[in-house]
């Protein structure tokens, strides 16, 4: 099964994912079934990976070398050499290392990830690269400064990073822990941030408040945002798309549903059940 799947990511990081190749790829070394494959070594864009197949994100990293390749083409346009960009949410490192990679020794990357199991892998992706100018921020980002639940049934499991976070007090179940929140306009302060190219934000639901802790340096900066909107996952932080449209209109953003025909734009009060979300500042 080793070498089998060692071949199949070798032809995935070279043909991609042409049409049938996913399930063909899935019908021989199905997620499940590649918990003995414990890491595979990625090269993509300038950079290194150690991707994980028994969990779906590493999985499709592995075989096909890539994951989520709209968001890289908008990475890819809007983030120059020398650029800042923030990784809200970084889990493993895979938009991270490619935002490292784009602008380069001369740029900056801030990466932050609130469980400290994922946020291990997420550093040693970061140091397989020797990125000196990425930063890693040990923070649940949201709209307070101080402590928050963070939650999920991998919140302790090193090989997942569906966890999120949640307000106020989760019962001490076994699989929640306390971690640092911090807003975005309290790290970027810190950090002396003197421009900022991109904001990426995937945080299962909590992207609404990501937002509202943002508000001063989305105003300053007027940085690209790409976002995560999942109608379910967005009731747990407050989110609603009356809330979404009102926030971006007042900050003179236009918003696109990305990989609908490109770039679809967001009609307020029509938005989709899940998608990402790029919001391109206007004027």
């Amino acid at each position: 099964m080793i070498r089998t799947a060692e071949l199949l990511a070798w032809i995935g990081q070279r043909i991609g994912k042409p049409p049938g190749w996913e399930r063909v790829v899935r019908w021989i070394v199905p997620p499940e079934k590649c918990g003995a494959i414990r890491e595979i070594c990625v090269a993509r864009d300038g950079f290194l990976f150690v991707a994980q197949p028994a969990v779906p994100l590493g999985w499709h990293i592995a075989f096909f070398g890539t994951y989520e390749p709209e968001l890289r083409e908008i990475f890819r346009t809007v983030l120059p050499a020398g650029g800042v960009a923030v990784d809200v949410g970084a889990n493993v490192g895979w938009h991270t290392v490619l935002m490292g990679s784009l602008v380069g020794s001369g740029g900056r990357v801030l990466a932050a990830e609130a469980n400290p199991s994922v946020r291990a892998r997420l550093e040693d992706n970061i140091c397989i690269n020797r990125f000196r100018h990425v930063e890693v921020l040990p923070f649940a980002v949201a709209d307070v400064d101080g402590t928050l639940e963070f939650f999920g049934p991998d919140a302790c499991d090193p090989w997942s990073g569906n966890g999120y976070v949640v307000p106020g007090a989760a019962g001490g179940r076994p699989d929640t822990i306390r971690v640092e929140a911090r807003r975005l306009d309290t790290l970027l302060a810190a950090a002396e941030v003197k421009r900022l190219d991109l904001v990426k934000i995937d945080v299962e639901g909590f992207e609404w408040r990501v937002l509202q802790g943002a508000e001063q340096s989305i105003a300053q900066f007027r940085p690209h945002i790409v976002f995560e909107y999942n109608a379910d996952y967005a009731a747990r932080g407050g989110g609603r798309p009356d809330l979404f449209d009102a926030f971006f209109s007042k900050h003179r953003y236009k918003l696109f549903i990305i990989g609908r025909n490109w770039a679809e734009a967001v009609k307020p009060g029509n938005w989709p059940a899940c998608a990402d979300i790029w919001a391109v500042p206007q004027g």
